[in-house]
């Protein structure tokens, strides 16, 4: 459990690579904050991380726009207490 007791932000985590790794970062013992502008793939992320026995919330946040992203921190350390990794996967397209 590497990550035991850390709490790490993913963004883009509702799909493929960053799901991948949020359930990663699960089973190694972080506390997961899942990004992504999907709710629906967020969510299922979320759910399959505790199925599994992590934890694990979901924030919907598009971190193309700064006052976004500043809710998705606040939120991680509202729900966590502080962020230790950050995992900046999500693709942004303008």
């Amino acid at each position: 459990m590497r990550l035991k007791d850390k709490v790490a932000i993913v963004t883009g985590a509702g799909r493929g690579i960053g799901r991948g790794t949020a359930i990663r970062f699960a089973e190694e013992g972080a506390k997961v904050v899942v990004d992504d502008v999907n709710p629906e793939y967020g969510n299922t992320t979320v759910d399959q991380i505790c199925a599994e026995g992590g934890t694990a919330i979901f924030v919907r946040a598009d971190v193309s726009s700064q006052a976004s992203a500043e809710t998705l921190v606040r939120e991680a350390i509202q729900a966590y207490g502080r962020v230790d990794v950050l995992v900046n996967n999500a693709i942004c397209t303008i």
